[in-house]
C-alpha cells in the first residue's frame, strides 16, 4: 500500500471525528477506547481485560485487535473505562492505571493507579516504510534508572533476568514475544502472523529502552501494570490462557525410552519396577511402537509400505489389550508423533490438497512435513488417528515441530478435537520440543530437547525451566540423565533428585546409550533413586494441588525465588534454587561432589521434615550424601505428603500426612478429583482446607464440594514440627474439624 493511500485513510477518518477543538479532532471513541489518527497510522488505546491495555498500531487500517492463536478468547465482560487528558495527551483510564498519547507528537505512555508512569514518554516510532511498522520504543527501568533486565522470555539465555532476545522455537528453544519489567509491567506483543512474531531489542543510546521491531502492517501490544512476577503471571494467563489440570498420572515418573526392542523388553521392564518398588506411571516410547524404522532416511515421496497411524507388532500386536494390561498395573502409554507423513500413498494426497508446509507460499520446508494449521489437514488426521484413541493412548509425545512457530499450537489443538471426539471428557496430554504463547491452554508440556548427558547441562536446566514457567508454561521437564552420553551413576541419581522438584519428571536417551533404568547403575544408585522416586510419590498431593491452584490464577508450580521474594537482591537472577509453590525450596546437588551452597531468603526455614529452625538471609554450605537432597519449608507451611505408593492409581494408598511447620499461622488447601476427565471443570471436586493457628497451636479444616470418588483421603495423619518437641496425632477427615496439636 503507498503512503498517500494511507494518508487519506486517516484523513476521510478523521472526516467524522469529534467536532471540537483541534487538540481532538483526530480522535475517536468507540467501544473499548479511543482511535487515533497519528501521522500515516491509526493508533488504538484500548481497554482489553480487566487489567490489561492494547495499544494497537496500524499501517493499512486494519481492523483491531489482530486474531492471534496467542490469545485467549476475548473477555465477554466489558471493561469499565473514561477517557481522561492529562499535560497535552489523551488516553483511557481504568481501574489498572491509565494509557495515554498525545497526538501532535505520537509520544505515549503507561501509569499505574497512582498516576506514576511505569512506561515513561516515548515516541510509538519512525514509520517511513509502506508496508511494515518499523519500530515501537518502550522504556524500561525508568524508576531507578537501571539497564535492561527483563523476566519471562523464554530460555534464550542462560539467566532468569534477560536483556536482549530474538523470538525463535528450536530444539528445546521457545523464545517468546513476552516480558515483565521491575518497572512494574508485563508485555506481549502481537503481530500480524504468528509465524513472523515480534522481538524487542536493547537501545543503542538509551541503556534504559528497548525497541520491539513488527513485521506486518499491523502491531498490537498488550500492557499489563503488575507490580510483581506473580501478578504478571496472572494478567498473562488471563490474556493468553489457563493451563488445564494435567491427569493425575503426570505427576509421577515418566520412563522413557528410545529402543523398545519388543512386547518382551516392555514387560521384563515393567516387571523390574514392581520388583525392585520403584514408582512409575508411564512408559513413553519412541519410533518403535508404530514402525520398525525411523523415517529419517526415507525418500523425499515416502514409501508405500510405511505406517504413520498403525502399530508395529513387534511391541503391539494386540494394542487394546496391552495397554489396558499395562494400565491396570498402574503403566499409561504415550506415544511419540512426527509432524510429517513417510506413507507414499498418503503424501500424494496431502500434496495435491496443498496440506503441506510450504504449500501456500512461505518458507520452503522439508517436502513431507504437514500443515496442521489446515482444517482439511486437521480432519484427516484425526479421522486417521482414530484407533490408537480408541486404543487406549494417553498421551503424545510431540517432536521435532518446529518447522513454523505455530506448528506445536495446530498440533495440539488437532490432538485435542480427536480427544474430544474419541474420548470425549477425557484430559489431553502431550510433551512437545518448543511451545509459543497459548499453548498451555490446550494442556501441553514442554521439555527442552536433546541435550547431553553432562554436569553442565544439568547446572544450566532449572534455568530453562524456570525461564519457561515465567513464559506462561507451567509444566515443563528434560531429558533427565541426558539424551546424548551415558552419565555416571551419580550424575544420573542427582539429575533424578533434581527431577523430583519439576513440574514433570521424565527420563531419556538416545538409542545407542544406556537406557535410563535405574537399576543398570549400581545398587547405591537404585537405591538413592527409589528414595528419591518415593519422596515425589509423596509430593503428589501437594503438586495436585498447586495444579489446581496453577489452573485458576495463573501462578506455575516451579518458581523462581525472585518470584516469591521479590525485594531480596540476592535472589534477583538465582536459578540453582527454586520453589515449589511458596513454601518448598529445592536446593539438589547440580554439580559432581556431594557438596554445595544453598541460600535460605528472607523469614525463618526448616530444614525437611526437621524440627530444628534456620534462619533466612543466609548461606549455609551444605553436604549431602548420594540419597540425600537438600531441601527446606518455609515456617508457616502446611504441607501435604502422601504414602508411598508404586503408581498414581493406588492413591490415596493411606492416610494423608500434613506436615506443619509452625512459626506463623498457615493455610492451604487440598485439591481433589477423579485425576482422569474434566469433570472438574463442571465443579466435580473436593476442596479441603486446613488452616494452622500458631499462638493456640490448633488445626482446624473443613470441606466444600461433592465430588466422592475413592481416591479420595479420608484420614489424616498431623505432624507438627515444633522447635521444641516433635508433635503427632491421628484423625478422619469429616466434613469439618479441630484438634489442638500444641506442645507440653
Amino acid at each position: 500500500m503507498k503512503l498517500s493511500k494511507i494518508l487519506s485513510i486517516c484523513l476521510l477518518a478523521a472526516a467524522g471525528f469529534f467536532k471540537a477543538t483541534a487538540a481532538t479532532q483526530n480522535v475517536q471513541t468507540n467501544a473499548n477506547g479511543l482511535s487515533i489518527c497519528y501521522e500515516n497510522t491509526r493508533v488504538e488505546l484500548a481497554a482489553a481485560d480487566t487489567n490489561i491495555f492494547r495499544l494497537s498500531i496500524s499501517l493499512d487500517n486494519t481492523p483491531q485487535p489482530i486474531a492471534s492463536t496467542f490469545l485467549a478468547d476475548a473477555n465477554t465482560n466489558a471493561v469499565k473505562w473514561q477517557t481522561v487528558k492529562h499535560h497535552g495527551m489523551i488516553g483511557i483510564q481504568t481501574a489498572a492505571g491509565r494509557l495515554l498519547m498525545n497526538p501532535k507528537n505520537g509520544e505515549w505512555s503507561l501509569e499505574d493507579t497512582n498516576g506514576e508512569a511505569l512506561i515513561p514518554r516515548h515516541v510509538i516510532g519512525d514509520f517511513t516504510t509502506t508496508n511494515e511498522i518499523s519500530s515501537i520504543t518502550v522504556a524500561f527501568g525508568w524508576k531507578k534508572r537501571t539497564p535492561i533486565s527483563v523476566y519471562g522470555c523464554g530460555n534464550g539465555v542462560n539467566a532468569l533476568a534477560q536483556t536482549n532476545t530474538t523470538t525463535r522455537v528450536a530444539n528445546g528453544v521457545a523464545v517468546i514475544p513476552y516480558y515483565w519489567s521491575k518497572s512494574g509491567y508485563a508485555v506481549l506483543a502481537v503481530t500480524t502472523n504468528d509465524n513472523r512474531p515480534a522481538h524487542w531489542v536493547a537501545g543503542t543510546n538509551d541503556a534504559h529502552s528497548l525497541t520491539w521491531i513488527f513485521p506486518g502492517t499491523s502491531a498490537d501490544l498488550y500492557l499489563m501494570p503488575a507490580a510483581t512476577l506473580k501478578d504478571a503471571a496472572k494478567d498473562y494467563a488471563q490474556l493468553t490462557g489457563h493451563a488445564p489440570v494435567p491427569p493425575r498420572w503426570a505427576f509421577g515418573y515418566l520412563q522413557s525410552r528410545w529402543g523398545w526392542e519388543n512386547r518382551a523388553y516392555i514387560e521384563n521392564t515393567l516387571t523390574q519396577f514392581a520388583k525392585l518398588k520403584l514408582p512409575v506411571d508411564a512408559f513413553i516410547y519412541d519410533f518403535e511402537w508404530y514402525t520398525r524404522k525411523p523415517d529419517y532416511s526415507l525418500p523425499a515421496n515416502g514409501t508405500p509400505d510405511f505406517n504413520d497411524f498403525s502399530w508395529n507388532t513387534n511391541l503391539f500386536p494386540n494394542p487394546p489389550q496391552q495397554i489396558k494390561a499395562y494400565k491396570n498395573q498402574g503403566i499409561h502409554f504415550i506415544g511419540i508423533r512426527k509432524p510429517r507423513i513417510g506413507n507414499a500413498t498418503a503424501l500424494t494426497m496431502i500434496r495435491t490438497e496443498q496440506w503441506n508446509l510450504g504449500a501456500d507460499g512461505r518458507e520452503k520446508f522439508e517436502s513431507r512435513d504437514i500443515n496442521f494449521a489446515n482444517p482439511g489437514l486437521r480432519e484427516w488426521y484425526i479421522s486417521r488417528s482414530a484407533d490408537l484413541f480408541k486404543a487406549g493412548v494417553d498421551g503424545w509425545w510431540n517432536d521435532e515441530g518446529e518447522a513454523s512457530y505455530t506448528t506445536y499450537y495446530y498440533w495440539n489443538l488437532t490432538e485435542q478435537e480427536a480427544m474430544d471426539r474419541y474420548r470425549p471428557g477425557e484430559r489431553l496430554w502431550t510433551l512437545n520440543r518448543a511451545f509459543s504463547p497459548g499453548l498451555q491452554r490446550l494442556g501441553a508440556a514442554a521439555w527442552t530437547g536433546d541435550i547431553k548427558s553432562t554436569w553442565a547441562v544439568l547446572s544450566a536446566t532449572p534455568t530453562c525451566l524456570l525461564n519457561w514457567s515465567l513464559a506462561g508454561l507451567p509444566y515443563e521437564t528434560c531429558d533427565i540423565g541426558g539424551f546424548n552420553g551415558n552419565p555416571s551413576p551419580e550424575l544420573l541419581t542427582r539429575w533424578i533428585q533434581a527431577g523430583v522438584f519439576f513440574p514433570v519428571m521424565r527420563s531419556h536417551s538416545e538409542i545407542r546409550e544406556t537406557p535410563r533404568f535405574p537399576w543398570l547403575y549400581g545398587t547405591n544408585a537404585l537405591d538413592a533413586i527409589r528414595k528419591a522416586l518415593d519422596l515425589r510419590y509423596r509430593l503428589i498431593p501437594y503438586y495436585y494441588s498447586l495444579a489446581h491452584e496453577t489452573s485458576e490464577t495463573g501462578v506455575p508450580l516451579m518458581r523462581p525465588l525472585v518470584m516469591e521474594f521479590p525485594h531480596d537482591t540476592k535472589v534477583a537472577d538465582m536459578s540453582d534454587e527454586w520453589l515449589m509453590g511458596p513454601s518448598l525450596l529445592a536446593a539438589p546437588l547440580l554439580q559432581s561432589g556431594g557438596k554445595r551452597t544453598a541460600y535460605l531468603p528472607e523469614g525463618d526455614w526448616y530444614a525437611f521434615e526437621s524440627n530444628t529452625p534456620l534462619k533466612g538471609k543466609q548461606t549455609t554450605n551444605v553436604t549431602a550424601r548420594l540419597d540425600e537432597i537438600p531441601v527446606y519449608v518455609r515456617a508457616g507451611t502446611i504441607l501435604p505428603l502422601g504414602p508411598i505408593i508404586q503408581h498414581t492409581s493406588q492413591t490415596p494408598g493411606g492416610p494423608l500426612q500434613l506436615e506443619i511447620y509452625p512459626g506463623k499461622d498457615a493455610t492451604f488447601t487440598l485439591f481433589e478429583d477423579d485425576g482422569r476427565t474434566t469433570n472438574y471443570l463442571g465443579g466435580k471436586i473436593l476442596r479441603t482446607t486446613f488452616k494452622w493457628q500458631d499462638a493456640t497451636g490448633q488445626l482446624s479444616w473443613t470441606r466444600t464440594g461433592n465430588y466422592k470418588g475413592g481416591n479420595v483421603f479420608q484420614k489424616y495423619q498431623a505432624v507438627v514440627f515444633d522447635p521444641r518437641e516433635k508433635i503427632q496425632a491421628n484423625g478422619v477427615l469429616t466434613t469439618n474439624g479441630l484438634i489442638t496439636l500444641a506442645p507440653k
